[in-house]
């Protein structure tokens, strides 16, 4: 392009457009601003292969491209086949038998295969089934954007999964560790009963921490495998192996400006960027078409036909003076050709009826895509904010869990000076694990965050594994 603009301009000239547009913003250039390593798959590689292999095996993804196959089939059968020509034949075996009344002489009988065919084609009819076949066009295109959306929020279900899945396990992890810690309280507690250093009635505390975290293990033991087993289910696998789920998650990035940019861009144009966009306009355009095949139901509508067919013909004649009764067959062939004109005058209403129905439809589609577009920006802008909030709690946890792991270090120490104890150093531990859970789950939650506004905003570089004509807009 900017060699096509330089032609008509010097070379210093041309030189320093080029210049100019090397170093403008990306924005200036049209250019959406990158996010690359900053979602979930980023950080987490096992999470990338579930989203790759997702899009072939998930049982909701296959649903949808199966949705696509039935818009292709009804686009041929209701959209391109009226505009085709149709040829249809027809072919019997038959056995006559012709006879003359008083005289069986002049019977005949006769077997034969007879058929015909007739073509015929729609020539003229205001443009009705082209429009018809754009329809099914238009329907064609809402179910690949149907499917692009259906990723997209397969992709977001993905990530959230996988996320609450790392935390799920850092969870079960805590309590199994708590209840060894419960387990070696109790097991001092029937030392000193033995000792006879406390009483029965001191035993019922530890005993019940037992039992309290046996119980709390159980259930997020549960918890976790039952997340495991959702997650594979959704990504269309029979299982995810444990080793699979880490234990942590990796620090992320927050790209401030890049939040800003895409949503400035994402508001200018209009949220044109999302699939729910593109598949109100649609809607609005089928409704459109609707309108305009409808408008010339009353209209003359001219067709061409052509047959031809082969059949016997039968003459008897009666006995006349010296000429005995006779009958005599013959194979006839019968060609037509004829250009019909077909004009509905009057339906009763029906076509303004259908017409109104059209125009109505049309009118509801165009305010349902002026509220959805003022819904997503809203959305958008709701997204952006809550990402700001998760990355700002993200900091804090990171603050406590700093100071939790100080904590232990220096009871760690202590212990080895012999002025803590193993139990002071166990709850240092304890409750870093407990910050360790609170930091992974304020690390999911800015992820899940953030990646749902970059899929939003049309930003997602997941969408790339779509084919183009899924993903680009609609013309």
């Amino acid at each position: 392009m900017l060699l096509r603009l330089c032609l008509p301009w010097s070379l210093g000239r041309c030189l320093g457009a080029l210049a100019l547009a090397l170093t403008l913003p990306t924005a200036v250039l049209g250019q959406a601003p990158s996010v690359a390593g900053t979602l979930p798959e980023d950080y987490l590689p096992g999470l990338r292969a579930l989203i790759d292999s997702g899009l072939k095996q998930s049982p909701e993804m296959i649903v949808r491209e199966l949705n696509i196959a039935v818009a292709d089939a009804q686009r041929i059968e209701n959209g391109l086949s009226p505009l085709l020509p149709r040829l249809s034949g027809n072919l019997y075996y038959g056995a006559y038998q012709t006879s003359v009344a008083n005289n069986s002489g002049a019977n005949s009988r006769n077997n034969g295969l007879f058929g015909g065919a007739t073509l015929s084609q729609n020539i003229f009819q205001w443009g009705a089934l082209t429009n018809q076949l754009e329809v099914q066009k238009v329907a064609q295109q809402m179910a690949q954007k149907n499917y692009a959306e259906g990723y997209r929020g397969f992709v977001s279900t993905l990530r959230r999964q996988y996320l609450a899945l790392i935390v799920a396990k850092i969870t079960a992890r805590n309590t199994r560790f708590s209840l060894e810690v419960s387990r070696k309280a109790l097991a001092v507690a029937n030392e000193k009963l033995k000792s006879g250093s406390i009483a029965p009635t001191e035993m019922l505390g530890p005993r019940l921490d037992v039992e309290r975290l046996e119980l709390a293990t159980d259930r997020s033991t549960q918890a976790y495998e039952a997340a495991r087993r959702a997650l594979a289910h959704q990504a269309g696998l029979k299982d995810i192996a444990d080793e699979a789920v880490p234990l942590e998650i990796p620090a992320p990035t927050y790209p401030a400006d890049a939040a800003s940019a895409l949503a400035d861009e994402f508001i200018k144009d209009g949220a044109r960027g999302t699939y729910l966009e593109q598949l109100g306009e649609l809607n609005v355009r089928q409704w459109d078409l609707r309108y305009r095949i409808a408008k010339v139901r009353l209209l003359p509508q001219i067709s061409a036909d052509a047959s031809i067919s082969q059949q016997n013909q039968t003459n008897a004649s009666p006995a006349s003076g010296s000429s005995p009764a006779s009958v005599s067959q013959t194979s006839l062939t019968t060609e037509s050709y004829s250009v019909n004109a077909q004009w509905n005058v009057f339906d009763g209403l029906a076509t303004r009826g259908a017409k109104l129905e059209a125009l109505s439809n049309r009118r509801i589609a165009e305010k349902q895509l002026e509220k959805q577009v003022d819904e997503l920006i809203g959305l958008a802008q709701s997204l952006r904010h809550s990402s700001e909030f998760a990355w700002r709690a993200l900091h804090i946890s990171d603050t406590e869990w700093s100071s939790t792991e100080g904590a232990l270090k220096y009871a760690k120490t202590e212990l080895g000076l012999g002025n803590l104890s193993q139990d002071a150093v166990d709850g240092a531990q304890n409750s870093l694990n407990a910050n360790d859970a609170a930091r992974a789950a304020a690390r999911a939650d800015f992820l899940s965050t953030w990646s749902d506004y970059v899929s939003l905003v049309g930003a997602d570089p997941a969408m790339n594994n779509l084919p183009n004509r899924y993903a680009r807009p609609s013309p």
